[in-house]
């Protein structure tokens, strides 16, 4: 009976020891992440949660993060103190004034990095960055889409036609086929518009383009839509983008004075206030080199406003001494990612310096002298100095730089003598007379330890003596050869 019962006994285990297992299987988490939910607060941060599966074999959990406009992805990690279960993620990415444009897509999605060097990534979220501040009025012409507070529906409209006329007339010039849309966003108030660009913005600017993000932001006032101004700003910068789509490559920009040149030449020419402006400069001597703008514009107001006007006064001289088409294949050329010389010589047939020059040439003007580093000038000499006198920017030794005379010169602290120096010999006797020292001191603490072993130990038999005395002469022996090494050691000391 009893071992019917084990039999019984033991089948039900046998049978549940397999429904165990796969019940465990059934119940082992799978590492994941969910898609981020946004939360934007303008002006202040974008706010990113989900959850997360975490297991043992997961070293850290990441958010990766992509901007629209820029070629690289933002990675960081996102802080969680769960080792093995579910995580909630929470991680900010701040968005102050001048960081992030309002129109900028902004996608992310969370990442589990393991152990092993893999990683798991999750399902993305993609949030539209937007001035919320305000209640938009929009109008939707063939280029462009007109955003705007201030102001009736003709202010948008007249916004949009001076918007679609600039694109279509740039882009016909460069033969660039525009299809994507262009965002226009106006700003009757001053602050706000400076609050969304941030304060590295300077002060004298109305309007900006973004080609990243194919947007541009204005500063115009409802009751300014029919100023001149406004006709000129608008097709300004969006000849900026269409000017970023015929040049794009991941290579090379062109310089900026080409891409202002135009700019100014195609919206509103080369003016009598800027033609006064490069006459003044040149008459003082204080033309810009135009390689000084290929990047950053000065920040002073007088030398800002002369870069722009320097810029399209070299651009129209590009056009009136070769050509509106030489000037369209110089702007195609660089969609190759050449230098700029090479786009200029295929262009024009003369480099950059070559151009400049023959534009310098024409308006009179000497080649303006750089700022940056130069040559210090002559400092005094010695009275005893028997050499011509010193050029500014001349190092000795050099190829017609003076030198001292040899039968006489200054009086210096003593030095090596020239026939041979004393310094070896005083470094030498230095080493040896501390050898000796350090040797001398050895011997004296042997020796103190001798007699005192003797003071403890009282008389000695003479087998005893002799003993001793054998051990002391071979103690000696291992100290004379022990004493280089105990030197060197003191002498790292």
């Amino acid at each position: 009976m009893r071992s019917a019962v084990g039999c019984v006994l033991l089948v039900l285990v046998m049978a549940l020891v397999p429904l165990g297992a796969g019940a465990s299987v059934a119940l082992a988490a799978t590492p994941g992440v969910s898609a981020p939910a946004a939360k934007v607060v303008f002006l202040s941060a974008i706010t990113f949660t989900g959850t997360a599966t975490v297991t043992p074999d997961v070293s850290r959990v990441e958010i990766v993060v992509d901007i629209e406009g820029s070629r690289r992805s933002l990675v960081a990690d996102v802080e969680t103190s769960v080792r093995n279960g579910t995580a909630k993620l929470t991680w900010s990415l701040e968005t102050p004034g001048g960081y992030l444009l309002p129109n900028t897509n902004v996608t992310a999605r969370f990442r589990l990095a393991f152990a092993d060097g893999s990683t798991a990534t999750g399902p993305s979220t993609t949030v539209e960055y937007e001035d919320t501040r305000y209640a938009w009025k929009t109008v939707t012409g063939d280029f462009v889409t007109v955003h705007w507070v201030d102001g009736g529906s003709s202010f948008g409209q007249r916004a949009m036609q001076i918007g679609d006329e600039a694109v279509r007339s740039v882009s016909s010039l460069l033969g660039v086929a525009e299809q994507n849309p262009i965002d226009v966003y106006v700003y009757g108030n001053r602050q706000a518009f400076y609050d969304v660009l941030g304060p590295g913005t300077r002060e004298n600017v109305g309007g900006e383009a973004h080609p990243e993000i194919r947007t541009l932001f204005a500063n115009i006032g409802p009751d300014a839509v029919d100023d001149p101004w406004v006709g000129v700003v608008i097709p300004h910068e969006l000849t900026h983008l269409v000017f970023d789509s015929a040049v794009d490559n991941a290579y090379h920009y062109p310089p900026r004075w080409l891409n202002e040149g135009i700019a100014v030449n195609l919206s509103e020419g080369y003016g009598q206030s800027d033609r006064s402006a490069v006459g003044s400069a040149v008459s003082a001597g204080t033309l810009i080199p135009l390689r000084a703008l290929a990047a950053q514009f000065p920040t002073t107001r007088e030398r800002f406003y002369l870069a722009y006007a320097e810029s399209v006064a070299s651009v129209t001289f590009l056009v009136d001494r070769y050509g509106p088409d030489a000037m369209v294949k110089l702007v195609r050329s660089y969609a190759d990612g050449v230098s700029d010389d090479e786009t200029f010589r295929a262009a024009l047939g003369v480099d950059v310096a070559g151009f400049e020059a023959a534009w310098l040439d024409s308006i009179g003007a000497p080649t303006p002298s750089p700022f940056g580093p130069k040559p210090a000038p002559a400092g005094p000499v010695p009275a005893d100095w028997g050499g011509p006198a010193p050029t500014p920017g001349t190092i000795a030794g050099d190829s017609g730089a003076p030198t001292p005379a040899t039968s006489e010169g200054p009086v210096s602290a003593p030095g090596p003598q020239a026939s041979g120096s004393s310094i070896p010999t005083v470094i030498a006797g230095s080493f040896a007379l501390a050898f000796v020292i350090v040797l001398m001191i050895a011997l004296w603490a042997r020796r103190r330890s001798t007699l005192r072993s003797a003071t403890l130990t009282g008389a000695v038999t003479s087998e005893e003596a002799e003993s001793s005395q054998s051990q002391d002469e071979l103690m000696a022996d291992e100290d004379v050869v022990d004493s280089p090494a105990s030197v060197d050691g003191a002498a790292d000391r």
